[in-house]
């Protein structure tokens, strides 16, 4: 046992040994998401798919930790939300910050989930259309469009012609 100096005396090195432990489990926690955000990015992902891949790569992660460290994200501008029109259902998505997401329009695919980034010359004309025809400016961050991708519509037709 640790021998009392005479003073309130707390063994440093299990403070130390506390919070390295603490921090490194964050980091851990933090680096897994990300990854994961990072690998799926190409399609937007829900806090239970998050929490259900993790888990089944044999990682427990609170879910609370998940939507902390996504709020976290999502401030400094990491990862894009969009909330479902009823309200009741958030998805995310990894945006890589020199894709500049903020001032394009996204299409996600209602059958696989893909989301493509309508960052063309489209969506410079379309604003100016709605800006001076409807005196609307069309906020693009957290927008977007749903429809079928083309490998979907693709399957579509082929089944449909079976």
């Amino acid at each position: 046992m640790w021998r009392n100096l005479g003073h309130n005396y707390r063994p440093l090195a299990s403070n130390i040994l506390g919070v390295a432990m603490s921090e490194r489990y964050n980091t851990n926690s933090r680096n897994l998401i990300l990854d994961y955000l990072k690998s799926n990015s190409d399609r937007i992902v829900d806090v239970s798919d998050i929490h259900h891949a993790l888990s089944e790569s044999g990682y427990q992660i609170n879910i609370t930790t998940i939507y902390r460290f996504l709020d976290k994200l999502i401030a400094d501008g990491t990862v894009l939300k969009f909330v479902a029109e009823n309200g009741t259902r958030a998805v995310y998505q990894f945006v890589d910050k020199e894709r500049h997401c903020q001032n394009h329009l996204h299409l996600q695919c209602i059958k696989c989930g893909a989301v493509t980034h309508l960052d063309c010359n489209f969506m410079d004309e379309i604003s100016q259309h709605v800006l001076n025809e409807h005196g609307f400016e069309i906020q693009c961050k957290n927008s977007i469009i749903y429809g079928l991708c083309q490998n979907c519509r693709t399957k579509l037709i082929i089944a449909k012609t079976f």
